[in-house]
């Protein structure tokens, strides 16, 4: 069971860092400006978050994405892809839910949280809008709007999968431009609706302590426009109701993608009352059982003797069994046979000691058959397309000198990097 100490937040919008204190909102300028145990919600300053249709399994969608992403110019940097969610279409069509940020970016928030003494489980912007719709658990398609500053941020889905996403922008806060704001998000769910051949008919609006006016069109007929409940607080000395601190409530600490050991200290703090309360409990148990054990040592002691004369006699009497050899000689000639195989220590060496130093490995896939080893290689070669080809075709070379059998051997490029994929096999000798 968790702890019941309320969350701490932290949340980053439009480049301004908020701290929530009770009833109180205050500016810092950092998340290592707080002490204990934090939620860091982010909207990771020049991020996107799309919904994407790629042509991929699953497992490569995100590869895909990021390669999409720069070959159309939205991003001039190496990216890295947050995925929300996976739905695969067909065999080989996958959709998701993702959003995109510059590497470099991404990193600077993972070091800010490992430098920070206490645990911080990070959460991206559009994760929490997603956690609101999957909790308002409508059959049919709906819209959650969340409008902070000049930005309003739209995401359109059902319980089960997200069918947009999108953040629409206005020049500034003036009164013109967030009423075209509205217009902007009004004329992005029709859009959607025509491509998706679907209706939203039901808008959830959260709002912040700058969201301003509801939209000119919350009266339209034929969608049913609702406010997330909202609390009271203070911010710079004048109250505010916000509704966007629910939506945090809403949230499972599963969302985070903060590394697996913060999750894991973040967790095991939550966990330490209950576990003291546990664990005194037990000792208390244990005393008690103590002293009731001391009164009846003597008479276990004479049971227990009487017990094992009697196993003695039984043992004796009992007639001799035929030995099962025929199952114990086919578990050892098993056992021959899993010793043949490579290990997997020696697979992963026998890649390292062939792979190129231009070249990395992604995706790293090994499956034992019953004769053999399968393996799966797929990964990038950041040089010069002959260079890379060549480092390529010798640490296919090296390998099947190795033992190994080549099955697949694909190698594509493009004008920064190139991909590989390659599938190997090790029968047994």
């Amino acid at each position: 069971m968790m702890g019941s100490n309320p969350r701490q937040y932290v949340i980053e919008l439009d480049g301004v860092v908020y701290r929530r204190s009770g009833e109180e909102l205050e500016q810092i300028s950092n998340v290592k400006d707080v002490q204990g145990d934090t939620w860091f919600i982010s909207d990771l300053e020049s991020a996107i978050s799309r919904t994407m249709t790629v042509e991929t399994p699953a497992k490569y969608a995100e590869v895909m994405v990021r390669k999409k992403l720069q070959e159309t110019g939205e991003f001039d940097e190496p990216i890295f892809v947050i995925s929300h969610d996976k739905r695969k279409k067909d065999k080989n069509t996958t959709d998701i839910f993702f959003t995109a940020v510059p590497a470099r970016l991404y990193h600077r928030y993972l070091d800010e949280i490992k430098a920070h003494e206490d645990s911080v489980l990070l959460f991206p912007l559009f994760s929490v809008l997603q956690g609101v719709l999957r909790r308002m658990r409508h059959p049919k398609p709906v819209a959650v709007v969340f409008r902070h500053g000049r930005f309003a941020d739209l995401l359109i889905g059902t319980g089960k999968a997200v069918l947009y996403a999108n953040r629409c922008v206005a020049f500034d806060t003036s009164e013109e431009q967030l009423s075209a704001l509205w217009n902007m998000v009004k004329t992005d769910m029709t859009a959607a609706e025509a491509e998706h051949r679907m209706k939203v008919d039901r808008v959830l609006l959260l709002n912040w302590i700058d969201s301003g006016a509801e939209p000119e069109w919350s009266d339209d007929m034929e969608r049913e426009i609702l406010s997330m409940e909202e609390e009271k607080l203070s911010y710079n000395g004048q109250e505010h109701l916000v509704s966007f601190l629910k939506a945090l409530d809403m949230q499972s600490s599963l969302k985070a993608i903060s590394p697996p050991s913060e999750k894991s200290a973040y967790y095991s703090r939550q966990c330490l009352p209950s576990l003291n309360a546990i664990l005194a409990l037990a000792a208390l148990l244990c005393i008690v059982g103590y002293f009731w054990f001391a009164q009846k040592a003597d008479l276990l002691g004479r049971q227990l003797a009487a017990a094992q004369g009697e196993v003695v006699r039984m043992e004796h009497e009992a007639p001799m069994e035929e030995i099962p050899y025929k199952e114990t000689l086919a578990f050892a000639r098993d056992l021959i046979r899993y010793r043949k195989l490579p290990s997997y220590k020696s697979v992963l060496n026998d890649i390292s000691e062939a792979l190129p130093k231009a070249m990395s490995v992604d995706v790293l896939k090994v499956d034992y058959a019953e004769e053999a080893v399968n393996i799966e290689i797929f990964g990038k070669a950041k040089t010069a397309f002959d260079s890379a080809y060549l480092g390529y075709e010798e640490f296919t070379k090296t390998l099947t000198q190795r033992g190994y059998t080549l099955a697949e051997s694909k190698f594509d490029t493009d004008i920064r990097e190139s991909e590989f994929l390659t599938r190997l096999t090790k029968e047994i000798r």
